[in-house]
């Protein structure tokens, strides 16, 4: 579980400068499944060597599965800021920094200190 969301969404090396950002996505958007197509960790992109992607839906939970990991949690959406709880739990927060019709570039931090970038596709 821990590795998914390691690898699963995106975070930055400056989550503050994200505050400012003037992005955002509605539920309306968000909703659905995602695929992700690149995931980057310390500048360095990470292979997506199967099935990588997130779904949120509309009673606000959302799953995630990559490679072979597979888990669900809750989702809370306030602007461009996507905070996720796991059942560990595990708190995740996805920042979309960018949104160009159905691709949406994130940040991703959880609190368990893992940051990486994600750039996905809805379907």
């Amino acid at each position: 579980m821990m590795l998914l969301s390691v690898i699963t969404f995106a975070a930055c090396s400056s989550d503050d400068d994200d505050d400012n950002n003037s992005t955002t996505i509605t539920e309306t958007e968000l909703i659905g499944t995602w695929d992700m197509t690149q995931v980057t960790v310390n500048g360095k992109s990470a292979p997506l060597n199967g099935t990588a992607y997130i779904t949120f839906s509309s009673d606000k939970t959302y799953h995630i599965v990559f490679m072979d990991y597979d888990y669900e949690g809750t989702w809370k959406l306030d602007g461009n800021t996507i905070t996720g709880v796991t059942p560990d739990p595990v708190v995740e927060t996805m920042r979309v920094t960018s949104m160009s019709g159905k691709n949406v570039h994130i940040t991703y931090s959880n609190s368990d200190g893992r940051k990486m970038e994600i750039d996905c596709t809805k379907r």
